[in-house]
């Protein structure tokens, strides 16, 4: 096969290379540029049913007419105070871009001016230095014209007055200078890395022509697979920032080595022929499984990561695509070039026949010493690694400004975080969302229950909600409040009722003195009665006893005159008896009201006994304080009837008495009129004496209210002292009246801003202590998320989902995702390359062997690198990202060196054996020429490939070096990861573990694709002995193991 197919490109070198051309010039033409694509287009990071991207999408129905596709804070800042200058140049260059929205492609602007008025405050820092306004783009980061956008709003803004400062700030202006600064990072990356790889590839092959055109083949493998990835991109594939940096490290680190290893080959078969076609024969022959198996183990671990659910991880798929293109330019454009140029790839050291290749000294040191001792060396390497790896803990940075400390956006947030605290510039939401209405009374109760829950968590600085726009509580719709005013009325009720009580018993006082005169005036009527008996009794005493007469008329004129009096007290005393009555039977029913209404509005109080005995209290209060104002009114207007006739009666006394002197004269008119006057006499003490009876009752119904006036008293204290009580509670609760909401005008814009039209959704927003990105605030957002459950469950509406959202919240989730993501992603690759590994080497154990080598290569890495990123570069840790990075990388591309290694091994492992069973003492000798066969293929193989090896880690690691240049945290990180990891795996792993692994797994090294037969090993060089004996493997063929070939 590698015959014909060297004879094939040998043949056709020419086409090959001019359809090489014209696919390179159609794809530059016709497909986009992947740094273009990929400044405009947002990666997904999370699935759209995360909660953080729920409660993003349910924050956005809260208020619509502050709804954009993405938001730039404008920040005015002076160190010393802002000046009325600054403050006026914000709101001018603000109303330039408010009036001209459709210029800007703004859908809103809102500041401290056109806020509601209990939110103003929040746009100015309290220390004065600082003033912000919040603009709402119609644009986010996918669109193209956000650059232009963003330009726009900095141009309107370019001139503030000296010594103040305009920042944008905000996740999309911080989003978008890490993208042009990535893009940049990468451009620089790129030049760094075709210059260092240049330079290691003229040392390498101490040549001018074979590094040009290794440089030539990848750098166009490269132009064509970020076009392609790029197009792919435009159609939904997933790519980041992260994609382009990784491209170029990897296809030019990898694409690199497999050049080097096929020219390294073809220069070694052209010392052993004369002819270009059978060098390339050779070399494909030698090489080209090798090249292609560890091109598949890198395109194999990328393109599982199109199978996470980590959006970021997911970008990386993109390098599989280029490893694909870089492969078929290693196994076409390659050869094509080798066919071409032959020997001259290598002027001015030509290879010609008979030269000799130079084995590694070093790796056949570290082999004879590994097969010597395996034990020890194993031992020794467990030692030494082992602390380094536990060194590894679970520290991580998650700032992304990290990467970008000097871009205008991120000063920007760190002068709004100063100025208004940590959370203000990135603040978390929480959101509930319920089938409930919340703006109602119960509504708002539960969204007061919620916010002071929220603000409890520890690390919360500030809590804002329809209940608490600037964190702080309306205390007008405390309970606690609204309980001290009702304790404070009840104070007053209670004087009323003290007064109350007096006024009744005074009036009682009066009704027992008004009987008293009304018993005088009944004695006088009976007077009267048997007086006018008298008279007409005998007509004849009249004249003798006129005399008494007119003395019994003075005395009765007095009386009725004393009883006209007291009839008229007693009128006024029963009026004001009744408007009293009146007013303690409405003070009543209102308490009995308001105390029916408080029952309601705290059901969990309703049961108490005391308070029960209030509320029954309360009740009898109202009936009795009825029944006697119903009484008094009865009572007055008799009295007023009486006070209306009394006077015409002392009028009549008067001239009784008055004509007593014609008494005598008219007695004989007196006879006839003493009985009418008897009778009538007998009439008025019957009427006295029944008014005389009722005025009692009146008394004793007096003094029966003066004593339940009192009692109602006491308990009116009793219930002022429980409300005041209940207003000191650690808890005071809240209530809105249904009114209140629909008529209060501050409320229903607080509503607005937090509360759904439709009530169904109700946004918290909560301002943390810490960074947005710090460990700290990260571990805060699920405590936010019970909290608010718990309180919700205690809450008149309880049920409905919460979902937290932000900033912090969006990282939270994807560090828990690109976790989970990790632990199956790091699964699916091992075994990929496992099952490549076992299908290459045709053997179990080895394939594992390595997998351990490349897991002891990226901890003990790791714990180097946090190590660095802590003591050295003064991070939290490493980045988050770094670990998954650093892993694939290190695995994907340390395994190819397994390979090289590897496949040579296997190489001259079977070509042993082959020499050994056709007799050929001499090439066995000099295939092997030390210990039992595995030992003796494994020092021979290190010592051939150990230069090529060395020069492929050397170009990779150079490739991912220039990494560091960037200035970028995360690059230098990942950067430093797999140069460090690269030369462990190396220059440790691959020189010293291998070989004893091999060493201590010995024969059976191909199980389980053998079978075994006993042969004699002729080599007497480290105490084998002539005639010894050893298990000789057969050699499967590719119909099946076990096969003899």
């Amino acid at each position: 096969m590698a015959e014909w197919y060297a004879r094939f490109v040998t043949r056709w070198k020419w086409l090959i290379i001019v359809l090489w051309a014209a696919m390179v010039a159609a794809v530059l033409v016709g497909l986009p540029k992947l740094p273009d694509v990929v400044a405009h287009k947002s990666t997904t990071y999370l699935p759209d049913s995360d909660p953080s991207m729920v409660a993003s999408r349910l924050a956005d129905e809260v208020d619509p007419d502050h709804h954009a596709k993405s938001t730039v804070i404008v920040a005015v800042h002076r160190a010393g105070g802002l000046s009325s200058a600054d403050r006026a140049y914000l709101e001018d260059g603000l109303a330039r871009v408010d009036g001209d929205k459709a210029s800007y492609h703004v859908s809103y602007v809102q500041t401290a001016n056109n806020a509601p008025k209990d939110m103003a405050s929040s746009f100015i820092s309290s220390d004065k230095t600082t003033e912000i306004a919040v603009v709402g783009l119609t644009e986010n980061i996918e669109d193209p014209g956000l650059s232009d956008d963003l330009q726009r709003l900095h141009d309107a803004f370019a001139h503030p007055p000296a010594g103040a400062q305009v920042y944008l700030t905000g996740d999309t202006p911080v989003q978008k200078d890490a993208i042009t600064l990535m893009q940049g990072a990468a451009d620089k990356t790129a030049v760094v890395t075709v210059g260092l790889v240049l330079v290691i590839l003229l040392a390498v092959f101490r040549a001018v022509l074979a590094p040009l055109l290794t440089l030539l083949a990848i750098g166009l493998s490269y132009l064509v697979s970020s076009s392609v990835v790029a197009w792919l991109a435009q159609r939904g594939f997933p790519v980041s920032t992260f994609t382009q940096t990784f491209m170029i490290a990897v296809l030019f680190g990898a694409g690199t080595d497999y050049t080097v290893i096929l020219l390294n080959r073809f220069r070694e078969e052209l010392t052993k022929t004369h002819t270009r076609a059978d060098a390339l024969a050779g070399a494909l022959r030698g090489v080209g499984k090798t090249v292609i198996f560890s091109s598949l183990t890198v395109l194999v671990s990328f393109a599982a990561l199109y199978f996470a659910n980590f959006g970021l991880y997911r970008s990386g798929v993109g390098v599989a695509v280029g490893v694909a293109i870089t492969l078929l330019t290693c196994l076409t454009l390659i050869p094509a070039l080798m066919a071409l140029f032959g020997r001259n790839l290598y002027w001015p050291v030509v290879p010609k026949p008979g030269m000799d290749h130079r084995p590694s000294r070093l790796w056949g040191w570290t082999s004879r010493v590994s097969t010597r001792r395996p034990w020890l060396v194993t031992l020794m390497l467990a030692v030494v690694l082992t602390p380094v790896a536990l060194a590894f803990g679970p520290s991580r940075s998650f700032d992304p400004m990290a990467d970008i400390p000097d871009a205008p956006s991120v000063q920007g947030f760190h002068v709004v975080s100063d100025a208004f605290g940590t959370g203000e510039a990135m603040p978390t939401t929480v959101v509930l969302k319920t089938d409930a209405n919340l703006r109602t009374s119960d509504g708002l109760a539960t969204i007061d229950r919620i916010s002071r829950q929220l603000a409890s968590v520890h690390g919360v600085a500030e809590v804002d909600s329809a209940t608490q726009p600037l964190g702080k509580v309306v205390t007008d719709f405390e309970l606690s409040h609204q309980n001290q005013q009702a304790a404070d009325g009840l104070g007053q009720v209670k004087g009323g009722l003290g007064q109350m009580a007096d006024q009744l018993g005074s009036a009682a006082k009066q009704g027992g003195q008004a009987q008293g005169a009304l018993n005088q005036l009944q004695s006088g009527a009976a007077s009267l009665a048997q007086g006018a008996r008298q008279t007409a009794g005998g007509a004849s005493q009249l004249a003798s006893g006129a005399d008494r007469l007119a003395g019994g008329a003075k005395q009765l004129a007095d009386g009725t005159a004393q009883a006209s009096q007291a009839a008229a007290q007693l009128s006024d005393g029963t009026q004001q008896l009744s408007g009293a009555a009146g007013q303690v039977s409405t003070a009543a029913s209102a308490l009995a009201g308001a105390i029916a209404q408080w029952t309601a509005a705290h059901p969990d109080q309703a049961n108490n006994p005391n308070w029960q005995q209030i509320e029954q209290l309360a009740q009898q209060l109202a009936q009795g304080t009825q029944q006697v104002a119903a009484s008094s009114q009865q009572l007055a207007a008799g009295a007023k009837q009486l006070a209306v006739s009394m006077p015409g009666l002392v009028g009549g006394m008067n001239q009784v008495a008055g004509s007593a002197t014609q008494l005598a004269q008219g007695a004989h008119r007196l006879a006839g009129g003493a009985s009418q006057v008897a009778d009538g006499g007998g009439q008025l003490a019957s009427g006295i004496a029944q008014f005389t009876q009722k005025s009692g009752d009146l008394a004793t119904g007096l003094s029966q209210a003066a004593g339940a006036a009192q009692k109602l008293q006491s308990g009116v204290a009793q219930a002022q002292s429980f409300l005041s009580e209940s207003s000191a509670a650690p808890s005071p609760g809240f209530y809105v009246p249904q009114s209140e909401i629909q008529n209060n005008a501050e409320l229903r814009q607080a509503l607005d801003a937090f509360v759904s039209p439709d009530g169904h959704v109700a946004k918290f927003r909560v301002l943390l202590n810490h960074t947005p990105y710090s460990p700290e605030a990260i571990a805060t957002v699920n405590q936010l998320r019970q909290a608010a459950s718990v309180a919700l469950a205690a809450s008149p509406v309880h049920t409905g989902e919460v979902y937290v959202g932000g900033t912090t919240a969006f990282q939270a989730a994807m560090n828990t995702l690109s976790s989970e993501d990790f632990s199956w992603t790091m699964t699916l690759v091992f075994g990929a390359i496992f099952v490549l590994l076992v299908a290459m080497l045709r053997s179990v154990l080895t394939p594992l062997l390595i997998l351990v080598s490349l897991a002891a290569t990226y901890f003990v890495t790791m714990g180097l690198v946090q190590q660095f990123s802590v003591h050295v570069l003064g991070q939290d840790g490493v980045s988050w990202t770094v670990p998954f990075f650093t892993f694939l990388l290190l695995v994907a591309l340390g395994v190819d060196y397994s390979i090289f290694l590897m496949s040579r091994f296997d190489e001259e492992y079977w070509a042993g054996w082959d020499a050994g069973r056709r007799g050929d003492t001499a090439e066995r000798s000099r295939i092997a020429p030390r210990g039992p066969m595995p030992m003796r293929a494994m020092r021979t193989a290190m010592r051939r490939m150990g230069g090529v090896v060395f020069s492929a880690a050397v170009i990779m690691a150079g490739t991912f070096g220039s990494m560091m240049v960037t200035g970028m945290a995360t690059m230098v990180e990942i950067g430093l990861s797999v140069v460090v990891g690269l030369f462990l795996y190396v220059f440790v792993l691959l020189a010293f573990f291998m070989p004893a692994a091999i060493a201590l797994v010995g024969p059976a090294h191909p199980w389980p694709f053998v079978r075994w037969h006993e042969e004699e090993d002729g080599d007497e060089e480290e105490g084998a002995g002539t005639g010894a004996r050893e298990r000789a493997p057969v050699r499967p063929s590719l119909e099946g193991p076990g096969s003899q070939v």
